[in-house]
């Protein structure tokens, strides 16, 4: 994972796909958002084998269920004789319990590689979005101050007026790439933190040091100043994250109700699932960016529109279907290979 990891950040594949959908839609929530949307229908074939054989699997062994409680009740003093016995159930169904769980693990392989991937290439990228941002911001600072002291018929207070223009207007176009609604700036969380760069940060990636790290903390002030005046520096109020842990609670409860059979209740592992999932996500999205937590919601939701139009289509499939059906056909399966064996 490591070093997947690092192949990818160092090649830049996923900022390159970022920056391709921020070029042609202008703004980074939006893009994240239609980026993420394609990536999941890109997989969505591996999710869909695999959701689509959980439900198989599912229905056959409700059908099994009450030979499986006649064998465990049969054979509960001797364990060797009821694994043999339940295996042979499981072949007489065509339920392929290890098969179902390599789908399983190769579709969670490749989510897991997926996710920490991406999140350590937002993250790393972020940062860098983070200090170009702030650092052009400076740029149009220095040259705005350079323009301003060059006119000696102003007075201090024109000179501080154009500078502050030409701050406003340099953030203003930044702003239309990294504000997302209420987002002041999506390279940072959803919280009450300031939408810039904290200064420290940026001095020690600058290198800066002594006089030259006095004179960029004045610029530094000045120019987050000038954009912010008077006002509040709060890039979010939590609502994204708040979200993002509905939405990943209200996935896991309905994938859950959708996979058990009509009348059961959620088991305990459900239960666990429900809980621990949205606190991961809560601690991801309170640790990340809004362009992370942004993936996290529309993966979340692309997952669950997935998995309930494979549960309406599957159930509108077997809606005519009845368990006895079901056994006459394996059964038929049976019949027909045993033909071919004796022929043999």
């Amino acid at each position: 994972m490591e070093m997947l990891n690092t192949m990818l950040l160092s090649g830049g594949f996923w900022s390159n796909i970022i920056d391709f959908f921020a070029n042609a839609i202008v703004n980074y929530g939006w893009a994240i958002i239609v980026f993420t949307i394609c990536l999941k229908l890109v997989l969505s074939p591996l999710d869909i084998l695999q959701r689509t054989a959980s439900q198989k699997q599912s229905r056959m062994m409700r059908v099994m269920q009450p030979e499986l409680t006649a064998l465990q009740e049969k054979y509960k003093n001797d364990k060797v004789k009821l694994n043999q016995e339940t295996n042979n159930l499981y072949k007489k169904y065509k339920v392929n319990v290890g098969g179902m769980c390599i789908t399983m693990l190769l579709t969670l392989v490749i989510s897991m590689v997926v996710l920490f991937t991406l999140y350590s290439s937002i993250r790393s990228y972020g940062n860098e979005k983070l200090y170009t941002s702030y650092g052009d911001l400076e740029t149009e600072y220095v040259q705005a101050e350079e323009y301003a002291e060059a006119q000696t018929d102003w007075t201090q207070e024109q000179k501080d007026e154009y500078i502050t223009l030409e701050i406003r207007n340099s953030y203003d176009e930044l702003k239309k790439q990294n504000s997302w609604l209420w987002i002041k700036n999506v390279w940072k969380s959803d919280t009450n933190v300031s939408q810039f760069v904290d200064f420290d940060d940026y001095a020690d990636h600058m290198g800066l040091e002594g006089a030259d790290r006095d004179l960029a903390h004045t610029r530094y002030d000045y120019i987050t100043g000038a954009i912010v005046g008077d006002g509040s520096d709060v890039n979010g109020y939590y609502v994204v994250i708040i979200f993002a842990v509905l939405i990943s609670f209200l996935t896991q409860f309905l994938s859950a109700k959708l996979l058990a059979p009509k009348g059961q209740k959620l088991n305990m592992m459900n239960k666990v699932m429900m809980a621990v999932i949205p606190l991961t996500m809560l601690i991801l999205a309170l640790t990340s960016n809004v362009v992370f937590t942004l993936y996290i919601i529309t993966n979340s939701l692309m997952s669950a529109i997935i998995s309930t139009v494979i549960t309406l289509i599957m159930r509108k499939i077997d809606k005519n279907k009845s368990d006895k059906e079901i056994i006459m056909q394996n059964r038929k399966i049976e019949v027909v290979e045993y033909s071919r064996n004796y022929k043999k």
